[in-house]
């Protein structure tokens, strides 16, 4: 189970206007989103208050106080010129204006968790926010209702308890009332976890490969939904949210994504999944779905490579990639030959790069929203490392494991050979290698 870290966050409004900030692309948590500006307590901190305002300073320079520091000397507290004492003593800090506006806790599926202590805060209108490239993309003041609007239309995208939030304080019609709805809403976010409106997810408990423990299983659709990938056995967790399932669709045949599929069929639950997924499994699907293929308002996309059968879904409109095992968001993707191909497995991240995605859902892991490239990123690392196999061509398979491979050691070294593998045998398909005897050489 991942450590949960205090964090708190400062909500700033201004009547019917809240302040928002945009996460960097790079980060590892929920990257490209916008949020409430807030972050982990450290230890200058004396108590969750500090926290608050002392993030809300560091990235957008709003100071909950009577007289708002200059960016000058926010600049060079930021290069550890000035401590934070100091500062708090030549322009004190009035935190009577802030009210505790509820507690969220990161779901126990993700690797890194928080339980945040967010605090509502009436900014003065003479303070000017300025937010400084870096771990964040930008911000700006926001119209409640066009903010949720936005989001509706997939233009922004929001954590679960920023969209609470959101639509919390667009019902409110003072501060105190908005901090004290907010103060009822529930630490924990429940089942689904809303991404959009018609789109949700729901982490079951899988054997996956380390350190992810969950599979998420999707919930496409309104009404009728399209559930994808029940990875798990004990799908309770699915059906006690009463889902009216027009389809279950399957990206892959691998058991953590498949596992759940005797219950869906115990429940009356169609199966559609592509035909190498039924070979595989030895299942007579009601649907064998194919590339290009519409399903509501998803196309199918036959992205073979981490198997023969694997499927991901294209949302036009949105511009959102469930991905399936294409790309995780904490593990490698394994190649397994014989039925894994990376050849194949190459050409399908650089088509799903190709479409320009502003949000990308692996199956393991949290979302990656807008500019973050995971996609990218994946094909770039597994590029580099297909460099690198081919320069310790030469030896036997041992000797290039050692080598291309350098920097992979312990239980994670047992998926390196299997990559490796894979590797070896584009290579060998490229005409670029071949095998004499044990050796592998350069063609």
């Amino acid at each position: 189970m991942s450590k949960v870290r205090p964090a708190a966050g400062v909500i700033p409004l201004r009547g019917r206007q809240v302040y928002l900030v945009q996460r960097g692309r790079q980060g590892r948590f929920f990257p490209g989103f916008h949020a409430f500006p807030g972050g982990v307590q450290e230890s200058l901190d004396t108590n969750l208050m500090h926290c608050a305002v002392r993030e809300l300073w560091e990235e957008t320079g709003l100071w909950v106080g009577g007289v708002q520091p200059p960016p000058g000397l926010r600049q060079e507290w930021l290069n550890g010129h000035v401590p934070w004492g100091e500062i708090i003593d030549q322009y004190p800090l009035q935190l009577e204006q802030l009210l505790p506006a509820g507690v969220r806790t990161t779901p126990e599926y993700a690797l890194v968790r928080f339980r945040a202590q967010f605090f509502a805060w009436n900014c003065p209108n003479r303070q000017l926010a300025e937010v400084w490239p870096g771990e964040l993309e930008g911000g700006r003041w926001w119209d409640l209702d066009e903010a949720l609007e936005a989001w509706k239309r997939a233009e922004i995208f929001l954590a679960p308890p920023t969209q609470d939030s959101l639509i919390g304080l667009s019902r409110s019609a003072s501060l105190s009332q908005a901090a004290e709805l907010l103060n009822s809403f529930a630490e924990d976010t429940p089942d689904p976890i809303r991404m959009l409106p018609g789109l949700s997810y729901v982490p079951l408990e899988t054997q996956t490969l380390p350190p992810a423990r969950h599979t998420l299983c999707f919930l496409l659709g309104q009404d009728r939904v399209l559930l994808v990938d029940p990875g798990s056995e004990e799908m309770s967790r699915v059906e006690a949210l009463n889902p009216q399932v027009e389809a279950v669709i399957l990206t892959h045949h691998h058991p953590d994504h498949v596992s759940g599929v005797a219950r869906c069929r115990e429940l009356g639950w169609p199966i559609w999944a592509h035909r190498r997924t039924a070979e595989c499994l030895n299942l007579k699907v009601d649907r064998e779905l194919q590339d290009e293929d519409q399903v509501q308002d998803w196309r199918v996309l036959h992205t073979p490579g981490h198997a023969s059968g694997h499927l991901a879904l294209w949302h036009e409109t949105y511009r959102v990639l469930l991905c399936g095992d294409l790309a995780s968001g904490v593990s490698t993707i394994l190649v397994p030959v014989p039925d894994g191909n990376m050849s194949e497995y190459l050409e399908s991240l650089q088509r799903c790069r190709e479409l320009k995605p502003r949000l990308v859902l692996p199956s393991h892991g949290g979302p990656f929203g807008p500019g973050s490239d995971l996609i990218g990123q994946t094909l770039k690392h597994r590029l580099e490392r297909e460099s690198r196999v081919k320069a310790a061509l030469g030896g036997n398979f041992e000797q290039i494991l050692a080598e291309a491979y350098a920097d992979v050691s312990g239980p994670t070294l047992e998926y390196a050979r299997i990559s490796l593998l894979a590797h070896l045998q584009k290579l060998e398909r490229d005409g670029r290698a071949q095998r004499a005897e044990e050796r592998w050489l350069p063609a």
